[in-house]
């Protein structure tokens, strides 16, 4: 079948075009990614170029520095929006995990061999991440920590990021000197803390105590344990109940924390994928204020000041934009300023591995544009070469190299409708 207004073939006749694209198809999202349903559709999908190989050894070679050095590192995955960033992440994270698929990759068959021997023997706890809509850094990397490492090691002891833990410890010791019954006896005075509670507000006992404190952070019953511990007996603690789930620690204990943690599990490193971190303190790009103070936080994923973590840390961070840019689209003067002091001093700590554009055009041709068979190719090279020659000087004009004018021929047939589709 061909168009009737010419004896040019349809698109569709040449290329394999989905009969149903959503833009979302072309999106990936890294904790889903790589998950054991999709593992496999995110590696039979991914385009390896010669840039990315070099990215991958980059990568691979900078967690090796952290391992055998022993010194929690970090670094930004630094590229325009379409380059890939999440779904590079996700095929580091197989490729750490000894995905069998992803080390098959071709492409990526040196860079495996050359980094096998350190790889090979040491467990690597990766933890995806998503930051949009968390209120802050602590509970965005530790909340996200406990929340990952409770669905791969359900019997795992809770981590002691959240200040109720602490909370836990001290009723626990106020147990063991009162009795149970004195003990409980105040825990289940009616102070009128109740209301609201419904069904839940039971009296405690020994069963219904302990099981509590066994619950994840966000558990009702842990929840009400740790309002009736704070209103009933250590008031002290006002602080620990937030306006959504428990306080945390701050970032450098926590951190802390999570490297024992791990390492209590039989991990040899830590690997902190943070996909989205940068895009959600964009989104409060005009509080430069809490932008700053966040911000600042980051550089403890390098810098400790509790230096007692047994087993290092390796965050990559995506970025698609410098924050100075941003910030300066809402403010001037001293506060951007005090914002781009802040970010120099975080900057200067972290690497940078850059996806870059050039990558595209390959990865559109392979996934979008990839020709149906020989002909079909042949067919698309000729209705390039008939465009370039019929409009030389404007091809002329708007390639300035060869290398250029290859780019183009990769996205030709959806940059220029040369045949219907």
């Amino acid at each position: 079948m061909t168009d009737p207004a010419s004896d040019r073939p349809l698109l569709s006749q040449l290329i394999e075009i989905p009969e149903r694209v959503h833009q979302g198809d072309f999106v990936l999202k890294l904790a889903e990614g790589v998950s054991d349903t999709q593992a496999e559709g995110t590696v039979r999908n991914y385009v390896v170029t010669d840039q990315l190989r070099e990215a991958f050894d980059q990568a691979l070679g900078f967690i090796q520095h952290a391992v055998e050095g022993r010194k929690s590192s970090a670094c930004y995955l630094h590229g325009s929006f379409g380059s890939g960033k999440s779904h590079f992440m996700a095929v580091l994270n197989l490729l750490l995990a000894g995905n069998a698929r992803a080390r098959a990759i071709t492409e990526l068959a040196a860079v495996v061999d050359r980094h096998n021997g350190w790889v090979q023997g040491r467990r690597f706890l990766m933890v995806p991440f998503h930051m949009i809509g968390a209120r802050d850094v602590e509970s965005a990397i530790l909340g996200g920590y406990a929340e990952h490492v409770r669905r791969i090691h359900p019997d795992a002891p809770i981590p002691g990021f959240y200040l109720g833990e602490a909370l836990f410890a001290d009723a626990q010791r106020l147990r063991a000197q009162q009795g149970d019954e004195a003990f409980f006896a105040r825990l289940n005075e009616d102070g009128g803390d109740d209301e609201g509670w419904g069904d839940l507000s039971g009296a405690w006992e020994a069963a219904s105590f302990e099981a509590a404190m066994l619950e994840p952070p966000e558990g009702e019953e842990r929840q009400r344990l740790v309002g009736d511990l704070v209103g009933k007996i250590f008031t002290a603690y006002a602080g620990v109940a937030a306006a959504k789930g428990e306080a945390f620690v701050d970032l450098d204990a926590g951190l802390s924390i999570m490297s024992h943690h791990a390492k209590r599990l039989g991990y040899d490193v830590v690997v902190l994928f943070l996909d989205e971190l940068i895009l959600w303190l964009a989104t409060r790009a005009a509080d430069v204020t809490f932008v700053a103070e966040e911000g600042s936080k980051l550089s403890k994923l390098v810098e400790a000041q509790r230096a007692d973590r047994p087993i290092p840390i390796v965050s990559f961070v995506a970025r698609q934009r410098d924050l100075r840019e941003l910030v300066g689209e809402h403010q001037a003067g001293a506060l951007q300023l005090q914002f781009a002091d802040t970010l120099k001093y975080w900057e200067a700590r972290f690497d940078r591995i850059t996806l870059e554009d050039r990558n595209l055009p390959v990865i559109a041709q392979r996934r979008l544009l990839r020709p149906r068979d020989e002909a079909a190719k042949i067919r698309l090279d000729g209705a390039f070469e008939e465009f370039a020659g019929q409009r030389k000087d404007v091809v002329d004009t708007l390639l300035g190299s060869e290398g250029e004018r290859s780019m183009f021929r990769q996205v030709y047939p959806s940059a220029r409708p040369w045949c219907k589709p």
